[in-house]
This record gives C-alpha cells, structure tokens and sequence, in this order.
C-alpha cells in the first residue's frame, strides 16, 4: 500500500513539473498576443500618417498648381482687355480720320474761293455809302453796287452751309494767335499792348477749325 502511495505522489510531482512549462507557454503567448496588437496599431499609425503625409503634399501640390493656373488666367484676362481697350481706340481713331476726311476735303477748294470772297469784300467797301440815285448813271451803278453786295451775301451763305464760317474781329479785341495774325505793331494811344487796333482782312473757320487767321494790326 505504501508502495502504491508513493509511486502515486511520484506522478503526481511529474505531472506538477509539465503542467508548469505550459503555464509559461500559455501566458507568454498571452503577454506576446497582448502586446502584438499594439505593434500592429503603431505600423498602422505610421501607415496613416505617411499617407495622411502624401496626402497633404498632393493638395498642396494641386494647390499650387491651381495658383499657377489664376494667376495664367488674370493675366490673359488683362492681355485681352488691355486689347479690346486698344482695338477700340484704334476704331474711334480712324472713325474720327474718316469723319475729318470728309469735313475737311473741301479744304483746299474752300481756301482758294477765300480770294474770291475777299474781292466781292473790298468791292462793295470801296462804294460809297451815300451813293446818289440822282441819275440813271447813278441809278445803274447803285444796282451794280447791290448786286455785288448780293453776291458776296450769296457766297457767303453758301460757305456756311458747308460749314465755313466769315468772323471779322473788332477794334479793342484782344489778340489771339490761333485765329488772328499779326501784320503789324504800332503803338496806339487809346490801346493797351496787346490789343487789335486794325483789321486788315476778315478771316474763315471751316468747321471750328481755323482755316484763315484774320489778319490784324497789334498794338504796342
């Protein structure tokens, strides 16, 4: 019986020394899969903030790139619009040449009628105002008086309705070289420097521009 008891409490103590390595085995296993995880979440972690990391320089990259892109467009924008404004000042231009080109292409013709103008002027000032009708000598060179004066009035209408204008400045005016010309100086008692103290021939605008400056005497 003795004998039984002690190969029982042997068996018993074999039995004690495997089950304790298992123990080992299962607890480190349990330690090992308690802290493999962890590991896991970090390689993840670090995954995630690469990516997050990529992700970051790609935005910015499209981010700059989509600068670049304004920043092409505002300027082709104000190519365009600085071209639109220089196209239209190029149309207003020519409208404009177009538009002198015809005011003006009588230019010429109406300078040269100017001479014509000024004859009828000094023929019908060089006439008597009180010339008699007495005789029919006088009568005769009366009518030939009125009708020159009719045909200085006749022209100069005509000059108006194409846009030539007759201005005879006055005693006392003051002198304006864009539309009289100084003849002469003298100094004039009753006048200040400066001032027109005699016209000598009328002058001519053709549509506000001066076509023939009066011609004037200046006083000093």
């Amino acid at each position: 019986m003795s004998g039984v008891i002690s190969r029982l409490s042997r068996r018993l103590f074999q039995l004690q020394g495997d089950i304790i390595p298992i123990s080992r085995r299962i607890l480190f296993k349990r330690s090992f899969a308690s802290v493999s995880p962890d590991k896991n979440d970090e390689g993840k972690s670090e995954v995630d903030s690469a990516a997050e990391l990529k992700g970051d320089s790609v935005k910015t990259e499209e981010n700059e790139e989509l600068l670049k892109l304004n920043d092409a467009l505002k300027d082709m924008k104000d190519k365009y619009q600085r071209s639109l404004a220089e196209n239209e000042n190029v149309r207003k231009r020519l409208r404009k040449e177009i538009s002198d080109s015809k005011l003006f292409a009588v230019q010429g013709f109406c300078k040269d009628l100017l001479t014509v103008a000024d004859i009828l002027s000094t023929a019908v000032d060089t006439v008597p105002k009180d010339i008699s009708t007495s005789t029919e000598n006088d009568k005769m060179w009366n009518d030939f008086y009125d009708g020159v004066k009719m045909t200085k009035q006749e022209l100069l209408s005509v000059f108006k309705r194409h846009g030539l204008v007759q201005f005879t400045p006055e005693k006392g005016d003051k002198f304006d070289p864009n539309i009289h010309e100084a003849m002469f100086q003298a100094p004039v008692p009753d006048l200040q420097p400066g001032l027109i103290a005699h016209v000598q021939t009328s002058g001519y605008l053709l549509h506000d521009r001066t076509l023939r400056p009066a011609q004037v005497g200046v006083s000093k």
